[in-house]
């Protein structure tokens, strides 16, 4: 019994690193800007992550503006 725990434990690791995986996805990224596709009004992982996208180029991250034309908003964020 130990072992077969000991076995399915590393897909139960898998499965839930891919749950963590959700957020905003890329739309575009034209440096020095990207673009994250939002749902609702969750903004804050997606100015996490232009932000680290960003960093790469010694640059902050600013909001420059938010589409809602369709069911998830895009969130266009410029380097500076």
């Amino acid at each position: 019994m130990r072992t077969a725990l000991w076995l399915a434990a590393p897909a139960v690791l898998v499965g839930g690193l891919a749950a963590c995986a959700t957020g905003p996805s890329v739309v575009d990224s034209t440096p020095p800007a990207i673009s994250y596709r939002v749902n609702g009004n969750d903004m804050q992982e997606a100015g996490i992550k232009a932000d680290r996208y960003c960093h790469q180029y010694g640059r902050r991250a600013e909001l420059d503006s938010v589409n809602r034309a369709a069911a998830d908003g895009v969130a266009v964020y410029r380097c500076y």
